[in-house]
């Protein structure tokens, strides 16, 4: 059986650890301790500052952070840590907030520290009491109620001479009573009752990242056995921590709670959470960091889910393909503002055009005139620019053509969920590079003197961040070199690799060379 403590940092929890029937155990001064009562070992999954109270903490410290979330969901009891000499404080009632939204209904509330209270049946009755009305607000109209004093042994293992008014379990032989819940596996369902498919959910979603969660920014959903790359496709209302109050939100920030619907690349099985904590409690992994950025609660497929299918045609990405001549690629061109990203991409495309190739230039400030003219330059709103070029560019791709997409794009969160649209091969990231200060001398367009004067928000470099490619395909340095050689150097690259086959380009060449 799985068991979590959860409690501040002056709660006692490595005391009453190291007063626990466990051996190896290993502590730091975290918020929320994991231990395996089974194989009567301690596993530490939260590392955060004594002066801490965010629940980014508790899990942002493990170095395999998925693991440790995928072990919060698995824990079949909690036991809620309470110094007697402070009451039950905020942070108490995040942890048991947190616990009701895991589903956790076998919940021991341990008041420690009853020697600093000269082991007062009424100040444990009294901290009791106050949390009965909590717990049922938030849902958990069950918990067993034990008093402690970790320092000296009472009420853990054996009774506490000190607290002859408490006639209840010690806290050992409460754990041991609870039945363990069911391992995780993968799904085996009858023929004639299928397990529930869907690639598109309602959830809610406990937000543990220090950066904030965007609707449109690609994630890792985590669920059982199951792995998929997923999407918050909207954020329905944020959660008011011990509220019922409904928050308009267009983003969660840290330790945020909201409620919203998620969009996965492929089906997966799944329960809803309150039927089945195993097949609806997920995790959400950040793409760059692999770290786990939020934890989720599926409550059912979204209609729309079960009632769309993909349209079979008989007419192709390889046909269209075939019938230009060309193989079709996406080249992406990504770089701060001033680099020379339009400029090149101009260029390149007047050069393919020449060759009889079909292209299509998909222009940042050109798409903002039409297409994403409703979204203005906030992270939310630049997340959901790239994902609708990324997504215009994905079906330019599959009718044959060759995209060039010129945005400063900064995050590489977005220019990866680009990538993935296409299959291995068609994309190209093409890192137009120039320091800061150079592209602030050249400002064509004087943004950047806007940005330094406070007149425009947001703006990449200044106020906002870039994010440059790690390994682009094509690295262009456009401090040495003009944007004519840039151009050169790009359709030579992308010629040499995928566009067209050699034998089309000497044949083309040699239509043009006959006056064809």
């Amino acid at each position: 059986m799985r068991f979590i403590i959860c409690g501040g940092a002056d709660s006692g929890k490595n005391t009453l650890a190291g007063r626990l029937p466990c051996h190896s155990i290993s502590l730091f001064d975290g918020q929320l301790v994991l231990l395996d009562a089974s194989s009567k070992r301690a596993e530490v999954q939260g590392a955060g500052s004594p002066d801490s109270s965010s629940l980014a903490d508790e899990l942002n410290a493990d170095q395999d952070q998925s693991d440790a979330a995928l072990r919060l969901f698995s824990a079949d009891a909690a036991v809620i840590l309470v110094d007697a000499s402070t009451g039950m404080l905020t942070l108490g009632r995040q942890h048991s907030q947190l616990i009701s939204q895991l589903g956790i209904r076998k919940v021991i509330l341990a008041i420690n520290k009853m020697d600093l209270v000269a082991y007062s049946e009424e100040v444990f009755q009294r901290i009791v009491d106050g949390f009965r009305g909590f717990a049922r607000q938030i849902g958990l109209e069950h918990f067993i109620a034990i008093p402690l004093s970790a320092l000296h042994g009472g009420n853990i293992a054996e009774p506490g001479d000190s607290m002859p008014w408490h006639h209840g379990a010690t806290l050992t032989a409460c754990l041991e009573s609870m039945e363990a819940g069911i391992p995780r596996d993968d799904v085996i369902s009858a023929a004639n009752a299928p397990a529930s498919v869907a690639d598109q959910f309602e959830a809610t979603i406990i937000w543990m990242h220090d950066a904030p969660m965007l609707p449109g920014r690609p994630y890792l959903l985590k669920l059982g056995a199951q792995t998929a790359a997923a999407t918050v496709t909207g954020i329905k209302y944020q959660v008011n921590a011990g509220s019922p109050e409904r928050l308009a939100a267009k983003n969660l920030q840290n330790n945020a709670v909201g409620v919203c619907n998620i969009s996965v690349d492929r089906p997966i099985t799944f329960d809803a959470y309150k039927d089945n904590r195993d097949r609806g409690g997920f995790i959400l992994i950040d793409r760059e960091s692999n770290n786990a950025a939020g934890l989720g609660l599926l409550h059912f497929a979204l209609r729309r889910a079960q009632n769309i299918y993909m349209q079979q045609v008989d007419v192709d990405k390889a046909s269209r393909a075939e019938s230009k001549g060309q193989k079709p690629c996406m080249l992406w061109f990504t770089g701060l503002s001033g680099s020379g990203k339009s400029t090149i991409a101009n260029l390149v495309e007047k050069r393919l055009h020449a060759m009889g190739c079909h292209t299509y230039l998909l222009d940042g400030d050109n798409v903002r005139h039409g297409l994403n003219k409703d979204l203005g330059f906030t992270e939310a709103d630049r997340v959901e620019n790239i994902r609708r070029v990324a997504e215009v560019g994905k079906l330019m791709v599959d009718a044959g053509l060759i995209v060039l997409v010129a945005f400063i794009s900064p995050f590489r969160s977005e220019r990866r969920l680009a990538r993935e649209l296409l299959e291995e091969g068609e994309f190209f990231e093409i890192f137009v590079d120039v320091p800061l200060s150079i592209a602030e001398e050249r400002d064509p367009k004087g943004l950047y003197r806007k940005a330094r004067s406070g007149q425009l928000k947001n703006f990449t470099g200044i106020d906002s961040p870039y994010e440059a490619p790690q390994t682009p395909e094509i690295h262009l340095d456009t401090t040495s070199i003009s944007p004519d050689q840039a151009a050169e150097l790009v359709v030579a690259a992308i010629m040499h690799k995928t566009v067209r086959s050699e034998a089309s380009i000497q044949t083309h060449h040699s239509t043009v060379g006959s006056g064809g």
